[in-house]
């Protein structure tokens, strides 16, 4: 039990440690909190050794991965795909049954 105690402290300190970290560094602070609570030492070592994100950087890579309006597939096409997917997938299940 009191082993069980002690874990789970060190876990909430080198847990919380990380998430000061990654949040100084722009990183994910929750995602940096459950290595740091599973990992404990080592993950402090990682981040630590990280090097910051930077902001703009981050922001323009998130835009780029947007899609803009006129890349997104109608409604139509998006029919045709699923239908042609069918088609293939029952062409497939035949051969295997086959």
């Amino acid at each position: 039990m009191e082993l069980l105690i002690v874990v789970g402290l060190s876990g909430f300190v080198f847990g919380g440690g990380c998430a000061i970290l990654a949040t100084n560094k722009n990183r994910d602070a929750f995602g940096w909190f459950i290595l740091g609570f599973l990992f404990n030492l080592i993950a402090l070592i990682v981040i630590a050794a990280l090097s910051p994100l930077d902001k703009t950087k981050l922001a323009e890579d998130e835009s780029n991965k947007r899609r803009g309006d006129s890349e997104v597939p109608g409604r139509d096409e998006l029919r045709q795909k699923a239908a042609d997917l069918a088609a293939s997938l029952a062409q497939a299940k035949g051969k295997l049954n086959a």
